[in-house]
């Protein structure tokens, strides 16, 4: 099973971390935060692509995620991550269910309803950035 789900855009990075800000609230996430991982390595003296992480978070998925197991909390919110690559954007986001598989919970049918249901919504946000 996958562990995250990527996809390759031909917009530049800028204009993919523009797009995300437009994007995420209308889709029912939050952006919490936004870290310029890139930058701080840079600031450290490593080279690095630019590469940027959106925590996203959806309160009422985040709530039925806990009440799930409240284990979640060491793997919430969501990363949705921007990477400059050659000739491409990449945009990722690590997939819930193997995240909360990590955690060893126990499978019901609540459970499988509900990561897929999660799992749609972000991939429907990272589609939103693929070449057609």
């Amino acid at each position: 099973m996958a562990t995250e789900y990527r996809v390759k855009s031909k917009h530049s990075f800028d204009e993919v971390c523009d797009k995300i800000r437009e994007i995420v609230p209308p889709n029912g996430f939050s952006i919490l935060s936004e870290i310029r991982t890139s930058d701080i390595l840079r600031s450290k003296g490593f080279e690095y692509p630019n590469l940027r992480t959106f925590d996203i978070c959806n309160a009422g998925y985040a709530n039925r995620a806990l009440s799930l197991d409240t284990r979640v909390e060491t793997i919430i919110p969501c990363h949705l991550i921007v990477k400059e690559a050659e000739n491409h954007t990449e945009v990722s986001v690590q997939l819930p269910r193997e995240m909360f598989d990590s955690l060893h919970t126990e499978e019901s049918e609540e459970m499988e309803s509900f990561m897929s249901e999660v799992e749609a919504k972000l991939k429907g946000i990272v589609d939103s950035f693929a070449d057609e």
